[in-house]
């Protein structure tokens, strides 16, 4: 993939879960309210991961390909409603770097993932519709993917938004979100969770 095709795919988009609230407490959620805009596969190929990348990049691979994602938000005080998005992953920069895009029928996105030795932890950042950017930092452990999104912000002020990715199987796992209003000393449950299966189509 040439940097120009990178560039053009990061511009339209955002990925991150998290990034799910513009649904609002109240609003009726169906995945059929606006059309999903979905880059196809021959566009965005899978590419592989190289044999030269430090061994915890494969920590990754899991998500690595196409899925299907159903994802479940609760609105404070309000009714859970579900919705539909597509999810396509792939390897990027020689196979050393994860790209992650997201599209739904109320946010679509993207985000570049790479592994830090020094650190010993992954680094990214989330690339919004409208230019913004999060900064985001994961860490593999207990055999689940625990993904800290920055910068997140309410009524009640700043956050920490965190997805853990775990019961993960080869077609299938399941994510799960939390938050933290003091710089992670505390977390409580998020607004949203997702399954994952891998699409065939």
């Amino acid at each position: 993939m040439t940097i120009t095709k990178i560039i053009s795919a990061m511009t339209g988009a955002l990925i991150a879960v998290g990034l799910i609230a513009g649904v609002q407490s109240g609003e009726r959620v169906y995945a059929q309210d606006a059309p999903i805009l979905y880059q196809p596969n021959p566009d965005s190929p899978i590419g592989k991961r190289n044999a030269k990348a430090p061994a915890a990049t494969g920590e990754f691979d899991f998500v690595i390909g196409d899925w299907d994602a159903v994802i479940t938000w609760t609105p404070p005080g309000g009714q859970s409603q579900t919705y539909s998005a597509k999810w396509h992953n792939h390897w990027i920069v020689d196979g050393f770097v994860v790209m992650q895009e997201w599209r739904g029928p109320y946010l679509t996105g993207a985000e570049i993932r790479a592994y830090n030795p020094s650190l010993k932890q992954w680094v990214g950042q989330n690339i919004y519709v409208g230019g913004q950017w999060k900064r985001t930092t994961a860490i593999f452990e207990d055999g689940m993917m625990k993904v800290i999104i920055e910068a997140g912000e309410d009524k009640r002020g700043t956050f920490l938004n965190r997805e853990t990715y775990y019961d993960i199987e080869k077609e299938a796992f399941k994510m799960k979100s939390d938050r933290s209003y003091d710089e992670g000393k505390t977390w409580e449950q998020g607004r949203y969770s997702m399954v994952v299966t891998r699409a065939h189509d």
